[in-house]
């Protein structure tokens, strides 16, 4: 789960005796989400809260409108409010519990013998153990769908783990609609999900589509040849789901009906691995050092041990145009096959094989790279400046003791690139892109 999705519910804090904190209102909301603690005694702290807070406060400045001051925490998300008791208040002012209990935020106290910061540490605590316990159900869940996709019949039995997992519908469609696997829902599929399908069929590069079906978000991934995999999930789909989903497409690509048991052996050990994606530019047929090869028509497809490196220019002599991904373990084959997707779109334009971990540089055209530093042409202190603070990954005082000069000067050539190539360098695209111009060409 992504740092930003993990939460604990209120209930666990209150459980903990060492806190002592006490619930004055909002028993119906104890399960309610809390993703960090913060301590404000502004009297609007709304505009600096990001939504699932504990707010903690002693009072020491709280606003005669408590009604007020309480719908703006609820309209900014806030998950709960906590009041520490002494010095200020004594006990909590009759009108802040009534505001509570009419807007439905919960309200708890802190003693004085517990100090915010054992609050903050406890929700901390209590994050990290949440995003461990994420961690093995995910192991966990991946060891489920990889042996599951070892068996006879792995589309059904990998779609079956992941209906269990996800409490979800799953249908694997072949090329032409049919059924090939299906597990919680029963008859046809209807227009509205094949015509998800196609949309996932028919774009190109990394791609996938989704769309509501009354309650239920439905996700498709395309799973090669032309296989589309449709997922209904009944709540909104997060990052823990995203992870899994992910397994599972991996799984049902590399384990068709013909190979399963072979091509999911690769998928049982714990090694890294490489996605080699190719199109046919000649009459001869690829020799590569493993089981694991697939060929649709003009396309190619195979994995490869992290230590397989094929010899990329005698595949393009035998007559297969090809790109090798970086290694990955297990979990994320399908990103090495999409990063190698992405890799053999560019190599089939320069017409040369490329590596991600070798060749990235040299997919790049000279020409464009000039083109895009052009306005810097006669400029060679900026562009060393740029050249420099890039290498520093923007860091100013590092720049500026490379460059010798006072950071402000730095900060001052770094506005006038910014200017000249009416680029924004606090986006990281834009930096990557510089950065890659820079490299293709000779130092200026």
């Amino acid at each position: 789960m992504a740092l930003s999705e993990l939460s604990v519910p209120l209930r666990t804090l209150l459980a903990q005796p060492e806190l002592r904190l006490h619930l004055v209102s909002g028993q119906e909301a104890v399960d309610r989400p809390v993703r960090w603690a913060h301590v404000s005694e502004l009297r609007e702290p709304a505009p600096y809260l990001l939504g699932g807070e504990l707010l903690l406060t002693v009072g020491l400045d709280l606003p005669q409108d408590l009604d007020r001051y309480v719908r703006s925490l609820v309209r900014a998300q806030v998950s709960a409010l906590g009041l520490g008791l002494t010095p200020v208040h004594e006990q909590v002012p009759p009108a802040l519990a009534q505001a509570c209990a009419k807007h439905g935020l919960p309200l708890l106290t802190v003693p004085e013998a517990t100090p915010f910061l054992a609050v903050s540490q406890a929700v901390g605590a209590a994050l990290a153990e949440a995003q461990h316990a994420e961690l093995r159900w995910l192991t966990g869940t991946q060891a489920a769908l990889t042996k599951a996709a070892a068996r006879a019949n792995p589309a059904q039995a990998v779609l079956r783990v992941l209906a269990e997992v996800l409490s979800c519908w799953a249908t694997l469609l072949d090329g032409t609609d049919a059924v090939l696997a299906q597990v919680g829902r029963v008859g046809a599929v209807d227009a509205e999900l094949l015509d998800l399908a196609r949309r996932v069929r028919e774009g190109s590069g990394p791609r996938a589509a989704s769309t509501e079906i009354g309650r239920t978000h439905v996700v498709a991934h395309p799973v090669d040849p032309a296989a589309v995999l449709l997922v209904g999930v009944p709540r909104v789909v997060t990052a823990t789901d995203r992870a899994v989903l992910a397994v599972a497409q991996a799984l049902l690509g590399l384990a068709g009906r013909e190979h399963g048991r072979l091509a999911t052996r690769v998928l049982l050990g714990d090694g890294r691995y490489r996605v080699l994606r190719g199109r046919r530019v000649g009459p001869g047929d690829p020799a590569l050092d493993t089981p694991f090869v697939e060929i649709t028509g003009n396309e190619l497809r195979a994995v490869l041990p992290e230590d397989s490196v094929p010899d990329l220019p005698a595949l393009h002599a035998s007559g297969w145009l090809t790109a090798l991904s970086l290694p990955h373990p297990v979990a994320t084959l399908a990103a090495a096959d999409r990063e190698a997707s992405r890799l053999l779109e560019r190599v089939r334009a320069t017409g040369r094989p490329a590596r991600a971990d070798a060749d990235l540089v040299g997919l790049i055209d000279p020409h464009a790279a000039r083109a895009l530093l052009t306005p810097l042409d006669g400029r060679p202190a900026l562009v060393d400046t740029l050249r420099t603070w890039l290498v520093h990954n923007g860091n100013w005082d590092r720049t500026a003791t490379a460059l010798g000069l006072h950071r402000n000067s730095v900060r001052h050539r770094i506005a006038q690139v910014e200017k000249a190539l009416e680029v924004d360098l606090s986006d990281v695209q834009r930096r990557v892109e510089l950065w890659l111009a820079l490299t293709a060409l000779p130092a200026r």
